[in-house]
């Protein structure tokens, strides 16, 4: 239990702790203390430090925030002052400089993350890095969200993370090539199943002027849609084994690589990042993009043929269950190295990002979705708001349709190195770098690796 200063080593875990956690062994021990203080006593020694990942463009919504929050609370914490980070787009960029800030003893107090690599920080009972938000919560306030992603946020009974904004997969076609096959495109209710989408790629190229059927995104877990609207997992329901290594994953992985030998796949598909991906289908000359939906602006910023009477939206492959994956940030309280109070004015300062107002604006300046219940409906209703997003709010009745059916990834400390070992067997298969056969068994072995640390 923690004493009376808040010191104990359940509320300040020693950094080594962490760094073993985080893959950087052999670090020296927490270094100096937070001293002796009164526990009530609100005065804070540092600015709160938000750290987001790749949000630049909204730099004037963030200084409302921050300004919202000092005149919120300037009287209930002495010395408050604040401090924003950004890093990204890379995924490693991000990390690598987070551990770097734990490993120096000065990790920021809020940090935005995305969902897979939130349980890269997240060990059972007290020994991960995030301060347990119980404590500064209660269910007047937690029942504004969506309950479902309260719940993913929940790891073995305490809430570690609130959810920031989050997204699902949807399909971007361009009705010209579609009218000129003489077929319909995916749309919200009307799902095809993995197959029927390949096979639709393939007549799309064969019968309209569209080079291309298909283009797609495949890193952090954006390919396996495909696979699990056939009904293949990732692991077994314990998590601790793969159960993908099936004759059906490699028919499907056939398939793809049939079509991407034949053209009708382009190889960004497999080599790409989302920017690629996106204006590979904003060039028009392609008839399908399948992804994040929160691609949305930078696929109507990457062609001049976009409207919402030329681009259909659509969800993701259906069959034996629904395909797409939820993707989420979250914002969680860093509790090493910061003391009992700096917490809870972090937590403060999420409640701020987190209230209606502001997500009514993220809302606005994004493509994502976000966990306000009531702020969704709001702008759902606002007519003025539909008739300049017109797409935008297909992407909400999207949500609406398939929230409960949507899939969570693997919540194990191994899922972003799992994801990108099938990206990259996968994509050799796919590219005919390597057997389909060899290629799946590769990924499964390093997978169990993964799994078993």
């Amino acid at each position: 239990m923690p004493d009376s200063d808040g010191n104990g080593e359940d509320s300040h875990p020693t950094r080594r702790r962490y760094l073993t956690l985080l893959g950087a062994g052999g670090a020296a021990g927490l270094a100096g203390c937070t001293g002796s203080r009164n526990k009530n006593q609100q005065s804070l020694n540092d600015p709160i430090e938000l750290y987001t990942w790749n949000l630049p463009f909204l730099k004037k919504s963030i200084n409302g925030w921050m300004k919202d929050y000092k005149e919120e609370y300037g009287d209930k914490y002495e010395n408050l002052q604040t401090k924003w980070t950004d890093r990204g787009p890379a995924t490693e960029d991000i990390l690598s400089y987070f551990q770097s800030r734990l490993q120096s003893g000065n990790p920021p107090n809020v940090f935005d993350t995305q969902m897979t690599t939130f349980t890269r920080y997240a060990e059972k009972g007290e020994s991960g890095i995030w301060a347990p938000l119980g404590q500064f919560t209660d269910d007047q306030f937690l029942n504004k969200y969506y309950d479902r992603l309260i719940k993913v946020n929940t790891v073995n009974g305490q809430l570690l993370n609130m959810p920031f904004y989050m997204g699902t997969n949807a399909t971007f076609s361009r009705r010209k090539w579609f009218d000129e096959a003489g077929i319909d495109p995916p749309t919200v209710g009307n799902y095809p199943s993995t197959m029927e989408y390949l096979d639709m790629a393939e007549n799309l190229v064969n019968n309209s002027g569209a080079e291309f059927g298909l283009t797609f995104i495949r890193f952090d877990w954006q390919i396996w849609p495909w696979f699990l609207a056939e009904g293949i997992n990732v692991v077994n329901d314990k998590g601790t084994e793969v159960v993908f290594n099936k004759p059906r994953t490699k028919e499907i992985l056939s398939r793809f690589r049939e079509l991407t030998q034949n053209g009708v796949i382009p190889e960004v598909s497999w080599t790409g990042d989302w920017k690629p991906a996106a204006q590979q289908f904003g060039a028009g000359n392609t008839a399908m993009y399948f992804g994040s939906g929160s691609a949305l602006r930078l696929i109507q910023n990457s062609g001049d043929w976009v409207s919402p009477d030329a681009m259909a939206v659509g969800g993701a492959p259906s069959g034996k269950r629904y395909g797409a994956l939820m993707t989420m940030h979250g914002l969680g309280v860093v509790k090493v190295d910061n003391s009992d109070v700096a917490q809870r004015a972090a937590f403060d300062l999420i409640k701020v990002i987190l209230n209606k107002k502001w997500q009514k604006d993220f809302l606005r300046n994004t493509t994502v979705l976000v966990p306000h219940k009531q702020a969704v409906k709001e702008l759902q209703n606002d007519e003025q708001f539909q008739n300049k997003n017109p797409s935008l709010v297909k992407m909400y009745k999207l949500w609406d349709d398939v929230s409960d059916r949507v899939w969570v990834p693997p919540l194990v400390t191994a899922s972003s190195e799992m994801a990108q070992i099938v990206d990259t067997q996968f994509s050799a298969a796919a590219l005919g770098e390597k057997p389909v056969d060899a290629a799946v068994k590769q990924a499964e072995q390093q997978c169990n690796q993964a799994l078993q640390g």
